[in-house]
């Protein structure tokens, strides 16, 4: 089985709402250091929106016949917890998939749900905007979906695994909510194949929405 992401000099430009959060952040910073808010030793639950890129689907020469395939954003939703000192845990779930298959071949569409535990460390605990690095890691669960000759469809599930590193910062606007910007590589891998590949690392880049308790 193959499969391929449609590559295109435009992918990072893909998603409006990314690009638009992220320039909110810069536009946020003033308000953020004029009002003195400190976010670091703050619960919150957070709403990620982003562009994930597996590196296989654009450079794994077994994909190049497939078709077509639209990445949907990477969207995801997290609660933080603050531990001790600088250092936090943060427990997300996402959702991410590949739509808009040519279907040449069997495979049509892939969803991939990550359940992440994150370590979240602030660098900058106690500036207005508040520079972090995160490790940590999970479960990744793959959803192929199949057509048969007959036309029903088949789902077959696949358990992956990940490990996570990345940094970013995260500006308050009020006292209950704020935005960030997340760089993340995920080093990712399935025991079996997935849409005819078993490696699933890439980079990330995420805007993110919080509110804060």
């Amino acid at each position: 089985m193959r499969f391929l992401l449609y590559k295109s000099k435009k992918d990072l430009f893909r998603f409006p709402l990314l690009w638009g959060a992220i320039l909110m952040v810069f536009l946020g910073a003033g308000v953020a250091q004029a009002q003195g808010i400190m976010i670091s030793d703050r619960s919150s639950l957070s709403l990620e929106i982003g562009n994930w890129q597996p590196n296989t689907l654009n450079n794994e020469p077994s994909f190049d016949t497939f078709g077509k395939a639209g990445a949907t954003p990477y969207v995801g939703l997290a609660f933080y917890l603050p531990v001790v000192g600088n250092l936090g845990v943060k427990l997300s779930a996402a959702y991410w998939s590949l739509r808009d298959v040519e279907e040449v071949e069997k495979v049509h569409s892939l969803v991939i749900h990550p359940v992440r535990l994150i370590l979240k460390y602030w660098l900058v605990p106690d500036s207005f905007l508040s520079a972090y690095v995160l490790y940590g890691g999970g479960v990744y669960w793959g959803v192929e979906n199949e057509t048969t000759p007959l036309g029903p469809k088949i789902t077959k599930a696949r358990a992956g695994w990940g490990g996570d590193l990345g940094a970013g910062f995260d500006i308050a606007l009020a006292r209950k909510c704020g935005l960030g910007i997340s760089c993340t590589y995920s080093y990712v891998t399935f025991k079996e194949e997935l849409a005819g590949v078993e490696d699933f690392s890439g980079p990330k880049i995420s805007a993110v929405l919080y509110y804060y308790f």
